[in-house]
């Protein structure tokens, strides 16, 4: 059963759903990138949608890494597929956040082969076939670099904010930069950077250098999730107090820049 949006955000909302995008009934648009491989978008994903969805929206994640989809696991899902009727698929759904992604309609044993162009059409075609229903909250966790499906999510989205997610080391700032270059020609909003791993590096003298000269605000931090060397579940990392308290930190966060905003 579809949960009610939290009062305190439809205050935010204005009544009749945005159309800039081509899905409907999406109200918020929230993209999460880096440039890089490995620094954790598709953890940061997951927390995001966790603490949004704890905070009492309606959120769905779109997985857009194709050649690497893996948003399943590090929400528990296993053996479930979107189901398909007349023509349009319904997302699967994990602690009530609904989600699309390759890797739930491809075994992971088959191998994943497709240029760029068949993956940009792809993701033309799951844009007009997926029926998410009512969402607060999309939120786009991005595949690496800045290629074909990167620039097709800027022209098919034109996402309400990007949250960019990098470690304190240069080489993930490196490419964070390059990232960025393409957001503000884009004239796309960047909400802040995540600083994922944020107690692995001892120097963090490049990670401010950067916020300073690219007048980026700290979103959140996150630390090394040591449970996940047993888990790769996140919903069982946060089922804590402590970790709940995170949640709450990061909602707060991302609301207040989100409303800012818009």
């Amino acid at each position: 059963m579809e949960e009610k949006t939290c009062p305190s955000a439809e205050k935010f909302f204005k009544k009749e759903f945005k159309k800039h995008t081509g899905i409907k009934d999406v109200r918020f648009t929230l993209a999460v990138g880096s440039g890089k491989g490995g620094v954790g978008k598709t953890t940061i994903s997951a927390i995001l949608a966790l603490a949004l969805k704890k905070a009492g929206y309606l959120v769905g994640i779109f997985d857009l890494d194709f050649y690497g989809p893996n948003i399943n696991l590090v929400l528990g899902i296993e053996k479930k597929k979107p189901f398909i009727e007349f023509g349009k698929i319904k997302p699967v759904s994990s602690y009530n956040i609904k989600i699309i992604s390759l890797a739930l309609m491809i075994s992971e044993k088959e191998p994943i082969f497709m240029r760029g162009l068949m993956a940009s059409k792809l993701l033309q075609e799951l844009i007009q076939k997926v029926e998410w229903g009512p969402l607060d909250f999309l939120i786009l966790d991005l595949p690496p670099g800045t290629g074909d499906i990167f620039l097709t999510m800027l022209d098919l989205f034109n996402p309400e904010g990007f949250i960019l997610v990098t470690t304190p080391h240069k080489l993930a700032i490196s490419d964070a930069k390059r990232t960025l270059a393409i957001l503000k020609e884009n004239n796309i909003p960047v909400l802040g950077v995540v600083k994922n791993m944020s107690d692995f590096f001892e120097d963090e003298t490049s990670f401010q250098e950067f916020l300073s000269k690219q007048k980026l605000s700290l979103l959140f931090e996150i630390p090394v999730l040591k449970e996940l060397s047993k888990t790769e579940n996140l919903i069982e990392v946060f089922n804590s107090s402590k970790k709940q308290k995170i949640l709450e930190h990061i909602a707060e966060r991302v609301l207040e820049k989100v409303f800012r905003i818009h």
